[in-house]
């Protein structure tokens, strides 16, 4: 029965709800504030391995979850944004075709999880909008028992991290209205896993003034030999934004307040969880 959760608990270090980058080039007009409160729920029956092959949970096990991740930007100049965040995270683990001679196994965790804060530079509003951006993510100390042993499930890889992105985007104001956006960069991490590139592609078209149709790809590539372990991962997400007053929630331009809902597969991974999510974002700009 060790040896079984043992293994149960090397597959769940592979969970992690991924980091959730703050998408667009755009920086805020001098002193205008934008609040999001974000909201995702997920679940999963499916790991990735470390040869990227797709399985099954240990003892047909099913994960699932929750995280609320209030979001902050204030315009400090028209070229120069701040931002930050604050995680907080509740997952399950439970087996379903385990063994009976080694007794149920059911297991759940919450906390505040990582507070990040940062900042974007604009340095191009044309021909395209092109930024740079810096982000400190920093571990709350969660889900650290009193000998410093992580709590079941994990709901992350419990590490501080450095991430610098580049990122650009451009609006299209043809009869149908279009954008695209892209990022990349580096992430330092430590605690053992790997750094990471990010890289994230979006686009979306305006069908009408009020609702926004979006797509996006987010996801990491391991820098291995980093770290101890390689984690890696690619998620599709879509959905419609519903932009009920004033401008639109990607350029930024002007007072607007805005409902999104997404839903998202990730459908390449290492080392991590094979989870669809349901997202619902709502957000403001003043």
């Amino acid at each position: 029965m060790n040896i079984k959760k043992t293994f149960a608990f090397l597959i769940l270090s592979c969970f992690i709800l991924p980091q959730l980058a703050f998408a667009g080039a755009w920086t805020l007009p001098r002193n205008n504030i934008w609040l999001e409160y974000y909201m995702k729920g997920q679940w999963a029956k499916h790991d990735f391995g470390s040869n990227k092959d797709l399985h099954r949970k240990n003892n047909d096990a099913r994960s699932w979850g929750w995280s609320m991740i209030p979001k902050f930007e204030y315009g400090v100049t028209d070229w120069f944004t701040v931002l930050g965040s604050i995680e907080y995270k509740e997952a399950k683990y439970k087996e379903y075709a385990r063994n009976p001679a080694w007794g149920p196994y059911s297991v759940k965790n919450h906390g505040f999880t990582n507070v990040d804060l940062g900042g974007r530079v604009r340095f191009l509003e044309k021909p395209v909008v092109l930024s740079g951006q810096i982000k400190a993510s920093c571990y709350t100390g969660y889900d650290e028992g009193k000998e410093g042993v992580a709590r079941q499930p994990e709901l992350g890889d419990r590490n501080d991290a450095l991430d610098l992105r580049l990122l650009v985007g451009k609006k299209f104001d043809t009869a149908i209205p279009f954008y695209f956006g892209a990022e990349t960069g580096y992430r330092f991490k430590n605690r053992d896993v790997c750094n990471d590139i990010p890289f994230f592609v979006e686009g979306g078209f305006w069908p009408c003034d009020w609702l926004l149709i979006k797509s996006e790809i987010d996801g990491y590539w391991a820098h291995d030999i980093t770290g101890k372990l390689e984690k890696e991962y690619a998620i599709w997400r879509i959905g419609p934004v519903f932009q009920l007053f004033g401008g639109d929630d990607i350029t930024r331009a002007g007072k607007s307040f805005d409902i999104g809902v997404q839903y998202g597969w990730t459908f390449w991974g290492r080392n991590t969880s094979a989870d669809q999510e349901l997202i619902l974002k709502v957000s403001s700009q003043f």
